[in-house]
């Protein structure tokens, strides 16, 4: 078996749009499985006309997401077409997932109970927005009502800005990847009992997930938790961006050894000594004054003369970059999270694990619409 591709000779079909279905399943492609994806004769995915186009004239999101999969097209209004979807399903498909709205699928005839009845080894998974269950269960959603509806928003953001929204689809590629881990768990179990199943994930559920720790917090004390700008939750300080004379930066140093460290270097032993700094909860409960006297002396320096010094004193810092720094950081082309196409295609971000060592592999741009009718209808 290939190391980078454990999950060749799997067959996945997705009907699915945006980002979630298609980045769970760009997931799959990537291990090695062979990706449908199937998309309507107009348009197809709706994420092919969201941002610019790319030198293959495919958005970069459609691109991003859609990376090592073939593309057919089917009406689901023409019978004799949902008919071909049918077979491929039960004929070819080890996993079926699908996105569409509540009740969709098994108006068509595409619903689990019909498929597995057919194809009892078959993995269906349902990627929904706000679950199965409850009155809200037909509703449509997306991410940054996700974001919203949990109380993400009201966590992120200035500390006495306006609630802010995640800078990236969190949610939605969130979902995406634990469907993957729920489909891979079930390919698992099946090995095991010769038989499929269904795989459930939702929006809702996991922007709920991302929630953990702030609920946590409503659990103990009935509040709801503050926005904290680039300053962490209360109990780890200083834990917090800091200006240098050329940019900010993060310093996260709760423990008391990284505090005393950070004292030292910065010139100030005492600080590790006073008793309002001395233990975790007292630099929490004092650290505007604590963050005050250090930003006074990290303004003093640029970021690369205080990256030097605290990375020789093994004190966790990192320069707070623009998405063209980290791009072009040397530590993006070293990791291996830049990875080109082996078809040749533009650069795009890597799966972020290694199976015994190996990375896997991007294998081919994203396909375009209805690219593999002919082979595969």
């Amino acid at each position: 078996m290939d190391a980078a591709a454990p999950l060749k000779g799997i067959t996945v079909i997705e009907l699915g749009t945006s980002v979630a279905a298609p980045y769970g399943t760009m997931i799959l492609g990537e291990m090695g499985a062979e990706v449908i994806k199937v998309e309507h004769p107009e348009g197809g995915d709706a994420a092919r006309s969201w941002g610019p186009p790319t030198e293959d004239h495919i958005s970069i999101a459609f691109e991003a997401f859609n990376r090592d999969k073939k593309s057919i097209t089917i009406n689901l209004s023409d019978p004799e077409e949902r008919d071909i979807l049918r077979r491929l399903i039960v004929e070819k498909a080890d996993v079926f997932l699908q996105n569409l709205r509540p009740g969709v699928v098994a108006d068509l005839g595409l619903g689990p109970d019909e498929l597995l009845a057919e194809n009892p080894r078959l993995i269906y998974c349902n990627i929904g927005a706000f679950g199965s269950q409850g009155e809200m269960s037909r509703l449509p959603g997306y991410d940054p009502l996700m974001q919203a509806f949990t109380g993400i928003c009201h966590v992120t953001g200035p500390e006495n800005g306006e609630p802010c929204r995640v800078g990236m689809p969190v949610i939605d590629m969130g979902t995406g990847m634990w469907s993957a881990m729920g489909i891979i768990t079930s390919l698992l179990r099946r090995k095991d009992t010769g038989k499929g199943g269904v795989v459930d994930v939702a929006l809702y559920e996991t922007a709920m997930a991302w929630m953990t720790m702030p609920m946590a917090s409503v659990r103990a004390t009935g509040k709801a938790p503050g926005r904290y700008g680039t300053r962490g939750p209360g109990g780890l300080a200083p834990n917090r961006t800091f200006e240098a004379s050329d940019g900010a930066m993060m310093i996260t140093a709760g423990t008391n050894y990284h505090f005393r460290k950070l004292s030292e270097v910065l010139g100030h032993p005492e600080w590790a000594e006073d008793e309002k700094f001395a233990t975790p909860r007292a630099r929490s409960l004092n650290e505007v004054e604590m963050s005050a006297n250090i930003g006074a002396v990290i303004a003093t320096r640029s970021r690369a003369h205080w990256a030097d010094v605290l990375n020789a004193a093994n004190i966790p810092n990192a320069p707070l970059h623009t998405p063209v720094e980290a791009f072009n950081h040397p530590q993006a082309q070293v990791s291996g999270m830049l990875q080109p196409g082996e078809d040749g295609a533009g650069i795009q971000i890597a799966l972020p694990l290694k199976l015994d060592g190996a990375r896997p592999r991007y294998r081919r741009r994203a396909p375009k619409l209805g690219e593999h009718n002919t082979e595969l209808k």
